[in-house]
Formats: structure tokens, sequence, C-alpha cells
């Protein structure tokens, strides 16, 4: 049975974790992951951040759908399927601490790559050869640890994708990237689902939308890129805490 301090504390990362998807284009598996993997079951941590991640992109795909760049969109995901496979392999087998040191390590590596990529990365042309490229690390990542976002922002970034049509374009990617790392965990392990209380689905179902109205009040008042630095820092927090729990379980 899950105590009440947890389940407030799940609830409360899947709400923000909405909100900064919703404000910044991405950020629920950076935000909410690592804390979601703390609180419950590694492996089932990294399912339900996959779960909430398709709803949440399903949900803001329905109002930015004609800024969906669908070409690009399906050349990221050919090259995400790719790498999916291979990450859920790791998730699925690996064990507790050994999971939580991936989650933390690959979302530490994710976002200080992007950040770098977005200051010292010369500009760079898009082509279908470094989307597939791009899309493979980013469906790794999804597999292993729920988050897929890094990559496919420092891909955004070195191509100098604008950032409305990048924000809209991301969400069917989320969609099909989380659902496919959903698919290939259960091929390797049927009971990776988590196992919780319908009323806690339901409260992270309003969680999420309540997030996603917040956030569109968020993003009339607040500029994008203060909600990303925002996310960057919870996401670090997250990814340290993640990194140290993994590494105590080794100890």
């Amino acid at each position: 049975m899950i105590v009440p301090v947890v389940l407030v504390l799940v609830l409360a990362s899947v709400l923000i974790g909405a909100l900064l998807q919703r404000t910044t284009g991405m950020g629920f598996g950076l935000v909410a992951g690592p804390f979601l993997v703390l609180l419950l079951d590694p492996i089932a941590g990294v399912v339900l951040v996959n779960m909430c991640g398709a709803v949440s992109a399903a949900i803001i795909l329905v109002r930015v759908r004609r800024e969906v760049r669908w070409k690009r969109m399906l050349v990221l995901s050919a090259g995400s399927l790719l790498g999916i496979l291979p990450g859920a392999w790791l998730a699925v087998r690996a064990e507790a601490s050994v999971l939580y040191l991936v989650v933390g390590g690959l979302i530490v590596l994710g976002l200080t790559v992007s950040l770098l990529g977005s200051r010292y990365a010369p500009p760079m042309a898009p082509s279908p050869v470094k989307s597939v490229a791009f899309g493979t690390a980013s469906g790794f990542m999804a597999g292993a640890a729920g988050v897929g976002g890094p990559a496919i922002s420092a891909y955004a970034l070195m191509t100098r994708w604008e950032q409305r049509t990048f924000a809209a374009t991301l969400q069917p990617y989320f969609v099909v990237n989380s659902l496919a790392a959903i698919a290939a965990k259960l091929l390797f392990d049927r009971a990776a689902v988590p196992h919780l209380p319908w009323q806690m689905w339901v409260g992270i179902l309003v969680a999420m939308l309540l997030g996603q109205v917040l956030g569109d009040v968020l993003a009339k008042k607040v500029e994008v890129s203060t909600a990303r630095t925002l996310m960057i820092v919870l996401a670090f927090a997250g990814a340290v805490l993640t990194l140290a729990k993994g590494i105590w379980g080794l100890v």
C-alpha cells in the first residue's frame, strides 16, 4: 500500500511535469521522471513516465496539431524506434541500483549535451540521417529512463529549429516514442506495468489535466526561457538524487 506522503509527492511530480510540458513543449519525463523512479519501484516509475508522457503529449497535440512538421516527426520517430528496444531491455534487465544510475546519468548527460550544444556547437543543416541519429539516441533514453527529450532538444538547438513548430512537433513524437517504449518493456517483461490502486490512477489523470490548465495560465504570464530554466533546475535536482540513491544501493 502506498503511504499518503508518497501519493502526494507522486501527484505533485505529475502535475509539475505536465505544467512544464504544456509551457515549454517538453519536460514531463525530465522533471517527473527522476522523482517517480525514486518514489516507486524504478521500472514501474519509468513505465509510468512513459504512460503519462504519452497522455500529456496527446492532450497538447489537440491544440497545436496545425503547427506540427509531420515529415520531420516521422523521420525522428523512425530513428527513435531503433533505440527503444535496447533501452527498454536495459531498463527491464538492470538491477534497481543500476537503473537508478541509468536514469539519473542519462538525464544529466542529456541535459549537459543539450546545454553545451546550444552554446558551443556550430549550427548544422537538418537532414534525414541526422534526424535518425538523434532520434535513435532519444529512443534509447526513452526506453531506458522514460526521457527522450534532451537528444531531440539538442538536435533542435543545433539545427536552429524555430521554437513554436519544434514544441508542436514534439507532441506527436512523444506519443509515438512513449507508446513504443511501453510496448518494448512489456515485450521483455509483462509485469512492467505499474500496479497502482485505481484511486491513484484517477489522481494521476486529474493531476495531468490540472497541470495542463495551469500550464496554459503560466504560458501567458511567464517567458518560455524562464519556464525552461525552472525545468532544467528541477530535472538536474531529481537526477542528482536518483544518482545518489543508485550509488548508495551499490555501496
